[in-house]
């Protein structure tokens, strides 16, 4: 999970429109948040990812779902008010259900930053930091085994065996000279490809980049690459940005 920017409200959602649809609500429990543009509203604040497992939603097997932060059977005034709507996959929606994130807080990755309540322990695990983190974990089961960890752990070890494969080939510059623009390039390359996968838009870049920047023959590689001008503007700004979502570990 990571902090995620809102951007403005659809204007297809004027406020008059909002009251028309809560009141239908109200009326019948017509689901009159399933509108096209809200779902692309949605879907743009989140890169299409899921803004509390960051799966892709755009995937049919994941299926993206209008979430009401606060529960729509308990705060109807809320159940189109763009501040109170977020995209989710089935899975996380569906084991949220009906809490009430009033009475029992969890974190909402439009307003809180994640790392603030949890840290990654061993690349794939959250594990609370505040009570408002670990009621998040509890009532999103964000540990489950086959639906979140698994998949954690592929994309973080493919990043692990990349960075033991890059450090091998620096190895090989430092120690085998001379130091070719071809081998320089590949290595700069590569680990800019690294910093590119871990960005914000990408699928589950908490673990992903939190794995990178903590990495030592990532801090190894970038700081001779530095050292040796073989790094970028551009891959200055990859870190940058990244740098703001990462997370502590244990």
């Amino acid at each position: 999970m990571i902090k995620i920017n809102r951007g403005a409200c659809p204007p297809e959602l004027t406020l008059e429109v909002q009251q028309n649809k809560t009141a239908l609500f109200k009326r019948d429990g017509s689901a009159v948040w399933d509108e096209q543009y809200i779902k692309d509203g949605l879907l743009r604040m989140s890169h299409g990812k899921c803004c509390y497992c960051e799966c892709d939603v755009t995937k049919e097997s994941n299926y993206m779902e209008v979430e009401h932060f606060h529960h729509k059977d308990q705060y109807k005034d809320e159940v189109v008010s763009w501040n109170n709507l977020l995209p989710s996959c089935k899975k996380c929606n569906g084991t949220k259900n009906n809490h009430d994130t009033v009475a029992e807080p969890i974190i909402d990755p439009s307003i809180d930053n994640p790392q603030d309540h949890m840290k990654i322990v061993n690349s794939v695990r959250f594990r609370g930091k505040t009570d408002k983190g670990r009621t998040t974990i509890a009532t999103l089961n964000l540990n489950d085994q086959d639906r979140h960890c698994k998949p954690r752990f592929e994309v973080v070890n493919s990043i692990i065996e990349k960075l033991e494969e890059l450090k091998d080939k620096l190895d090989d510059i430092i120690a085998v000279p001379p130091r070719t623009t071809i081998k320089m390039n590949n290595l700069r390359n590569a680990i800019n490809d690294l910093l590119e996968q871990c960005q914000e838009d990408k699928q589950y870049s908490a673990v992903k980049l939190t794995t990178l920047l903590n990495d030592k023959y990532y801090l190894e590689i970038s700081q001779w690459l530095k050292d040796n001008d073989y790094w970028t503007d551009a891959m200055t700004g990859f870190e940058s940005n990244i740098q703001q979502h990462k997370y502590d570990t244990l």
